[in-house]
């Protein structure tokens, strides 16, 4: 299928999903203000010295990167996740689906990418199913999770595709 679309701009890229984990980051926070009643910084977990401050030893919605760069974080993390397993689950996953699964399946792309005027089509140029997005956002978990590798790889790769690109047969492209 021939279509009039080009492989989207990598510095692009990089701006729609910046735009998208601010939005994600604001929500999310909104979030946690009206689930817990409580803002971040008030959110208490321990650690070998007694209780501290979550965002003090940890930025709950800078996404998981830090954790692999160093592992004595992840102990705040699961602290959370254990203290707040529903919050957590919508906070780390649900809202963000919503804003990478959902509306891509739904609209072509995610806020940040219909702002910068690329979109997520299949590999054939066609219109990405929900079904395909979702398993798109999930892979981009892993992508991100292992120093950002699954990004890396859209450097060397000729249609300019991550690794949640690979898996779920899409690509990102630019009217």
């Amino acid at each position: 299928m021939t279509h009039q679309f080009q492989n989207a701009n990598l510095i692009v890229r990089s701006i729609a999903f910046i735009i998208d984990l601010i939005i994600i980051g604001m929500i999310s926070t909104l979030f946690l203000i009206m689930a817990l009643g409580k803002t971040p910084i008030e959110i208490r977990v321990s650690n070998e010295g007694g209780p501290t401050n979550l965002m003090d030893e940890y930025q709950l919605f800078a996404y998981m990167a830090p954790i692999v760069t160093d592992p004595q974080r992840s102990v705040y993390i699961q602290d959370f996740l254990k203290n707040y397993p529903m919050e957590s689950f919508v906070g780390i996953i649900f809202i963000p689906w919503l804003f990478l699964g959902l509306i891509e399946g739904l609209f072509g792309g995610s806020i940040g990418k219909l702002l910068t005027g690329i979109r997520v089509r299949r590999k054939d140029g066609g219109k990405a199913s929900l079904a395909t997005t979702t398993v798109r956002f999930f892979a981009k978990i892993v992508s991100t999770l292992i120093f950002f590798i699954g990004f890396i790889i859209a450097f060397f790769d000729k249609k300019k595709q991550t690794l949640h690109d690979k898996v779920a047969n899409t690509l990102v492209l630019k009217k």
